[in-house]
């Protein structure tokens, strides 16, 4: 047996995964498929000051510190979400990642970066996995094989557990841009409508000194390159064209979200799917590292528990069960809602969102709610309310309460 445990994915899932089995004195080896950990960066790398708290994270890479959100529809109406102190950190994702690649190395976990798992094989005796090395085929057998490599699971696919469809999924795109006008340095900045951003939203999220990251989410297959719908929303939109003016852009990276849920299994013989692979995100924001984190850690001492009870062989589902039931315990309600949420937020019209803001921004208790209770890791207690608190208004607009029913029952 070459090693106990393969994982592909050195992002902070697989990291997190792997330093929990290697502090039990387990043999780990991390499959990275990049050159460097870390990059490219393909999200916002905003994580919440309680999520930093509860996974007890370092303060390594935070580059910015927000209090609060703006949100802005399509015709332009706008509420500020703000509190005193920081609600979130913005991170750099290569130093973040390569922390947590680095506290798994000294527990004596091995990675090895350029690595794509191609394949693998599970029998009685444990995981065959074959991937290239630096243009090189290699093959090495653990008892173990953990799919933390993100929406296109290779290890989900072909372990038979991949579940997803094109309707559940989005197309990010993302950018860095440096020297922007007028920046609220601690407030992010949401936008809502079909014509920029269909099936999602776009955001400005600062980074500090003037500089942020830009981007949008579309739903796929539109005919319309997503990183056309990034540069008209940049160069066109009404609220913020000005805004960048004379700055400078790096290159965009785009990226696939999984908004429909989860995977209905994610164990297997010998397999566990975790993070974005297994669809641990919240579907209204597309945000998965606190979640993808939480996950990481049920599953290592899952699989560290499992090693122990058995000491030759594939470890068996049965063994591997425990991880999910743990994790949806934790996370399956919430990830429901915020999938029929992200559903019904989908289906609004430009029309139907206009009006949403202008009772939001009307009725100062809803807004109250908002600003006291609004969380943005569990999202479904003032959301719920949220709407609960809508339906009396909604009477003259029956096509939303229909959408509403539709998608949230």
């Amino acid at each position: 047996m070459d090693y106990e445990v393969i994982i592909i994915g050195a992002g902070p899932v697989g990291s997190t995964v792997a330093e929990m089995i290697g502090r039990e004195g387990h043999k780990v080896l991390i499959l990275e498929e990049h050159s460097e950990i870390g990059s490219p960066i393909h999200c916002t790398g905003k994580l919440s000051v309680n999520a930093f708290k509860e996974l007890k994270l370092e303060a390594k890479g935070i580059i910015n510190e927000v209090k609060g959100a703006n949100f802005y529809s399509p015709n332009g109406q706008s509420f500020q979400v703000e509190r005193d102190d920081t609600q979130a950190y913005i991170l750099d994702r290569k130093i973040f990642d390569k922390k947590l690649a680095e506290n798994a190395v000294k527990v004596g976990v091995k990675i090895l970066t350029e690595a794509r798992a191609m394949k693998f094989i599970v029998t009685k005796e444990g995981v065959n996995v074959i991937f290239t090395h630096k243009g090189d085929i290699k093959k090495l057998k653990g008892r173990i094989i953990v799919g933390a490599d993100g929406v296109n699971s290779i290890v989900a696919r072909r372990g038979g557990l991949y579940s997803k469809n094109s309707s559940e999924l989005r197309i990010g795109v993302q950018k860095e841009v440096f020297g922007i006008k007028n920046i609220q340095s601690r407030i992010v900045e949401l936008f809502f409508g079909r014509k920029y951003a269909p099936g999602f939203f776009a955001w400005i999220v600062p980074i500090g000194n003037g500089n942020a990251r830009v981007g949008l989410a579309v739903r796929p297959h539109l005919g319309k390159n997503p990183k056309k719908y990034l540069d008209d929303f940049i160069m066109t939109h009404p609220l913020i064209k000005e805004k960048f003016e004379g700055c400078s852009f790096n290159r965009a990276n785009a990226h696939i979200i999984p908004t429909g849920g989860t995977l209905h299994q994610t164990v297997s013989e010998g397999i566990i799917i975790v993070g974005d692979a297994a669809g641990q995100i919240k579907s209204t924001t597309g945000g998965g590292i606190y979640y993808g984190m939480l996950c990481a850690k049920i599953a290592g001492k899952t699989i560290s528990k499992s090693l122990e009870a058995s000491r030759k062989g594939v470890l068996s589902r049965n063994s591997l069960l425990e991880y999910q039931r743990l994790w949806k315990a934790r996370l399956n309600k919430e990830i429901k809602i915020s999938s029929k949420l992200r559903a019904f937020l989908t289906s609004l019209t430009d029309g139907e969102i206009n009006y949403l803001f202008k009772i939001i921004i009307a009725n100062p208790r809803i807004f109250e709610e908002i600003v006291a209770k609004g969380d943005m890791d569990w999202q479904s207690k003032i959301a719920t309310k949220v709407l609960n608190t809508l339906l009396k208004t909604l009477i003259k607009r029956p096509m939303i309460l229909y959408k509403m029913g539709k998608n949230l029952r």
